[in-house]
C-alpha cells in the first residue's frame, strides 16, 4: 500500500475570493528585466558625450547600475510584502521600504561609482561623480517604490472586495436555506406520519420509514453543530445503514470495529455517511461482486475502506462530498484527511478530534 496522501482543497477564502496574484509573479520577473534591457538601450541612444569610451561600454556599465538597482530593491519589496502583507501595513511597509532602499542605494553606489569612475571617467573627481550619481538613483527609488506599491495595493484591494462580495453570496445562501428548513422538516415529518398511516401493519415498510424519520432527525439536529461524539455519528450511521440494507439487500456488507476511547472523540456531522454514500454511488453492486465496506477507529483515527468494483459506464468524479469533509475539516482542525491509495480498496482516514 502506498503512503497516504492528504486530499488538498482550497480554503474558504480561496473558495470565496478566487486565486490571489503571487507577489513574485513571472510576469513581474519578464516586466522587468525587459525594462532594464529597454532603459539601458534608450539612455546609451540619447546620450551624446560619451567621454571617449564606446557605446559597448557605456551600454554594459549602464546596465550593471540599472540591474543592481532595480533588483536590489525589488527583493526588499517582496522581503517587506511577506513580513507586512495586507493594505492595512501599507504605511509601515512603505516606510520601511524607503528607508531600507535608501541605505541599500547608498552603500551600493559607493563601488559602482568607482567602477563607472574607473572604466569610463579616469580623470573625474569621486565624490562629485558620486553625489551626482546618488541623486539620479535616489529620483528612481521613489519612482520605484511608489509604482511597486501602487500595484500591490490593487491586488490587495481587488482581493479583499471580492472576498466581502463572496461573504455576502454566502449569507444570502445560507438566510435562503435558513428559510427553506423552517418549512421542510414539519412537511416532511407530517408526511412520513401520513405514509406510516398508509401502509399499516407492513413491517418492513414501517422499519424503513422509521430509520428514515430517524436519519432526517439527526441532519435537522446536527446541522447546527460543528462536531459530535462518534458515538452519536454511528447510531446515525447505523440508521443509514438499515435504509442501505433495505435496498442492496446482501450486495452491501459492513464490518465495523470501534475502539471503546474512539466512541468519545468526535468528527463534523455526516462524514461517516459521505464516505459510505460515496463509496455506493461510484461503485458496481450486486451479489456476486458485494460491496465490503470497514469501518475502524482507534486512537486519534477513524478509518472508513471500501472495496473497488469499477462501474462499465464511469462518471466523472468530482469529489464534492471528500471536498465538503475537507472543508469541513480546516475550520477545525490543522490534522489533514488523508487517502490511502490502494490497488483493491479505498481508504479514507479522518481525524479524531477531542472534546469541544
Amino acid at each position: 500500500m502506498s503512503q497516504p496522501i492528504p486530499l488538498a482543497s482550497p480554503t474558504p477564502s480561496q473558495r470565496l475570493a478566487g486565486p490571489r496574484a503571487p507577489s513574485w509573479s513571472l510576469r513581474e520577473v519578464w516586466v522587468r528585466w525587459a525594462s532594464i534591457l529597454g532603459l539601458t538601450t534608450f539612455f546609451v541612444l540619447v546620450q551624446t558625450d560619451l567621454h571617449g569610451a564606446g557605446r559597448g561600454q557605456v551600454w554594459g556599465m549602464l546596465f550593471l547600475r540599472i540591474a543592481t538597482s532595480w533588483n536590489g530593491n525589488a527583493l526588499l519589496f517582496f522581503y517587506l510584502r511577506r513580513r507586512l502583507p495586507g493594505y492595512e501595513n501599507t504605511m509601515r511597509r512603505v516606510l520601511l521600504a524607503m528607508g531600507l532602499s535608501v541605505a541599500f542605494t547608498v552603500l551600493t553606489n559607493l563601488p559602482l561609482t568607482w567602477l563607472t569612475r574607473s572604466t569610463l571617467e579616469p580623470g573625474l573627481a569621486y565624490w562629485p561623480a558620486y553625489w551626482k550619481s546618488l541623486l539620479g538613483c535616489l529620483r528612481f527609488v521613489v519612482l520605484a517604490t511608489s509604482l511597486y506599491e501602487s500595484v500591490y495595493f490593487f491586488y490587495e484591494w481587488r482581493h479583499t472586495a471580492l472576498q466581502a462580495a463572496g461573504f455576502e453570496r454566502e449569507s444570502a445562501v445560507a438566510r435562503f436555506e435558513a428559510l427553506k428548513q423552517q418549512v421542510d422538516p414539519h412537511f416532511l415529518f407530517n408526511s412520513l406520519n401520513t405514509l406510516a398511516g398508509l401502509v399499516g401493519d407492513n413491517e418492513p415498510a414501517q422499519e424503513f420509514l422509521g430509520s428514515l424519520a430517524s436519519v432526517y432527525r439527526y441532519v435537522l439536529l446536527s446541522k447546527d453543530h460543528a462536531t459530535v461524539p462518534l458515538s452519536q455519528e454511528m447510531a446515525f450511521v447505523d440508521d443509514y445503514l438499515n435504509l442501505t440494507a433495505i435496498r442492496f439487500g446482501a450486495a452491501v456488507q459492513v464490518a465495523i470495529h470501534l475502539a471503546p476511547d474512539a466512541l468519545r472523540r468526535h468528527v463534523p456531522p455526516l462524514v461517516v455517511q459521505l464516505l459510505i454514500e460515496n463509496a455506493l454511488k461510484h461503485n458496481a453492486i450486486s451479489e456476486k461482486s458485494p460491496l465490503l465496506l470497514t469501518i475502524h477507529a482507534a486512537g486519534d483515527v477513524l478509518s472508513v475502506r471500501n472495496s473497488l468494483h469499477h462501474k462499465t459506464v464511469l462518471a466523472q468524479p468530482t469529489r464534492q462530498g471528500l471536498q465538503n469533509i475537507v472543508a469541513r475539516y480546516q475550520f477545525i482542525t490543522d490534522r489533514p484527511v488523508l487517502i490511502a491509495p490502494d490497488n483493491g480498496a479505498f481508504e479514507v482516514r479522518l481525524p479524531l478530534l477531542p472534546a469541544a
